[in-house]
């Protein structure tokens, strides 16, 4: 049997919220369920900044936990079979940015950037309207390891414009800067009107 303890905290873990009343009136309140009526009146002082989200769909993901206390989110996970060696992936990367107008590698995707550089050259082709396509090297190793010997640029974002790379995030802030990069991406006729 889980104890009230080991409860509270993986729900203070998930929910990341703050104060110390609410997580008691909220364990009161399904200690009955619980039977841990006694241990609702006595929680640590570590819980002293936390706020709950407690609800039924909350302590219905809690049954996951077996009776040895263990909790399947943390069980092992089978991994990915390993990728074909057949597969070509400079050739992947050539069709990718001959296929489309403007391409940026990058860390993420427009909508969420996992990196601050990614984060910035997005902000950078949105400032300018640009119609681009992204591809989340975070998705796909091979193509991550590959774009870098590609271009022969070690990092991450990279961005390609007609086919031809121009560089990483701080060739593109330099390059808006000096009014470059409005000049290219007009003449690739990839800016929204």
């Amino acid at each position: 049997q889980v104890s009230c303890k080991m409860l509270v905290a993986r729900e203070m873990r998930r929910s990341m919220l703050a104060s110390s009343s609410i997580l008691r009136t909220a364990v009161r309140s399904h200690a009955a369920s619980f039977h841990l009526a006694a241990t609702a009146q006595t929680l640590p002082r570590a819980f002293a900044s936390a706020r709950p989200s407690f609800t039924a769909q909350s302590f219905r993901s809690m049954s996951k936990v077996g009776s040895d206390g263990t909790d399947s989110d943390f069980a092992p996970k089978a991994k990915e079979p390993p990728a074909s060696s057949e597969r070509d992936v400079m050739t992947e990367i050539k069709e990718m940015v001959s296929n489309r107008k403007v391409v940026l590698f990058m860390k993420g995707t427009p909508d969420f950037p996992m990196c601050g550089f990614s984060n910035r050259a997005v902000q950078i082709l949105d400032h300018h309207s640009a119609t681009y396509g992204a591809f989340n090297v975070l998705e796909d190793q091979e193509v991550r390891e590959g774009v870098k010997q590609f271009s022969s640029w070690p990092t991450i974002p990279q961005l390609y414009v007609n086919g031809e790379f121009l560089g990483g995030c701080d060739i593109m802030m330099e390059m808006h800067e000096n009014g470059e990069l409005a000049q290219v991406l007009t003449e690739a006729d990839a800016v929204r009107k």
